[in-house]
C-alpha cells in the first residue's frame, strides 16, 4: 500500500483538518461555561447577554475564516481568489443576490412569527434592545458569516471539486453543513439541505462566494429583525421604556 503523498492530498487533508480543528475550537470555546462565567463576573448579566453572543460570532470568524485563510495561503501558496474571493461575474452574482434575498426575506417574514423560531431568535435575549445593540448584533452576524462562508463555500468546496468531482464535493459540503446545524434542531437541519445545495451550485457557477455570503447575511439579519419585531418579551427601543 502506497502511503506517499499524491497531488492535492496535502490540500485536502489541510482543509479538512482546519475545518475540524477550527469548528471544535469555535464550538467549545463559544460554549465554555468557564469563559462565560468570566464574562458574567466582568460585565454583569445584562451586558453579558450581548457580549457573549458577539464573542461567539467573533470566535467563528477567527476559527473558521481568518486563521484558516492565513494558514492555507502560507502553507499551500494559494490565493484567496482560488477559494472564491474574487470579483468575477459580479453582475450575475448581483442578480442572484437580489432575487434570492427577496425570497428569503419573504419566507422569514412568516417563519419568524413561529414559536419554535422565537425560542431561539433573536439570539441576544436582552429584554430591551437599543439600535446600538441591533447594530452590534448585525456586525457580529456579518463577521461570523464571512468566516463561515469562506470555510464552507470557499475552502471546502473549491478544494474538493477538482479532487472528487462536482457532485461528490457538493454532497460532502452539504453533509458538513447539515451536521453543524444539528444543534439548532431538526427543522434547520433539514432546511439546510436544499439551501446548501443551491448555494454550492451558485458558488461554482459564478466562481465566487458572494452569493452564498450575502444571501446568508440577508437570511440572518432579516430573521433577527423579524424575530425582534414579533417576540412578545423583547423590545427594540429608542430610549428606555419607549418601544420603536
Amino acid at each position: 500500500m502506497d502511503f506517499n503523498w499524491k497531488p492535492n492530498e496535502l490540500a485536502s487533508v489541510l482543509i479538512l483538518g482546519l475545518f475540524i480543528v477550527g469548528f471544535l475550537f469555535y464550538f467549545f470555546v463559544s460554549h465554555s461555561k468557564s469563559v462565560h462565567g468570566r464574562f458574567l463576573a466582568k460585565y454583569g448579566e445584562d451586558k453579558t447577554l450581548v457580549y457573549w453572543i458577539i464573542f461567539q460570532k467573533v470566535a467563528g470568524f477567527l476559527f473558521l475564516g481568518l486563521i484558516p485563510a492565513i494558514v492555507v495561503t502560507m502553507v499551500l501558496g494559494t490565493r484567496l481568489a482560488d477559494y472564491g474571493v474574487s470579483f468575477q461575474n459580479m453582475l450575475e452574482s448581483l442578480f442572484w443576490i437580489l432575487g434570492f434575498t427577496i425570497v428569503i426575506i419573504l419566507m422569514n417574514l412568516f417563519a419568524a412569527k413561529k414559536t419554535d423560531s422565537l425560542k431561539m431568535y433573536p439570539q441576544i435575549r436582552l429584554k430591551e434592545w437599543t439600535w446600538n445593540t441591533a447594530i452590534l448584533s448585525s456586525t457580529g452576524w456579518i463577521l461570523y458569516l464571512v468566516g463561515y462562508e469562506f470555510m464552507f463555500r470557499g475552502l471546502l468546496l473549491f478544494t474538493f471539486v477538482p479532487i472528487i468531482g462536482i457532485w461528490p464535493a457538493i454532497v460532502l459540503n452539504v453533509t458538513f453543513y447539515v451536521l453543524v446545524h444539528v444543534p439548532k434542531g431538526l427543522k434547520e437541519s433539514i432546511g439546510s439541505i436544499p439551501l446548501g445545495v443551491i448555494l454550492c451550485i451558485l458558488t461554482l457557477k459564478t466562481g465566487t462566494i458572494w452569493i452564498a455570503l450575502f444571501v446568508h447575511i440577508g437570511l440572518a439579519l432579516s430573521n433577527q429583525f423579524f424575530s425582534l419585531k414579533y417576540h412578545p418579551e423583547i423590545n427594540l427601543v429608542k430610549m428606555r421604556g419607549k418601544r420603536d
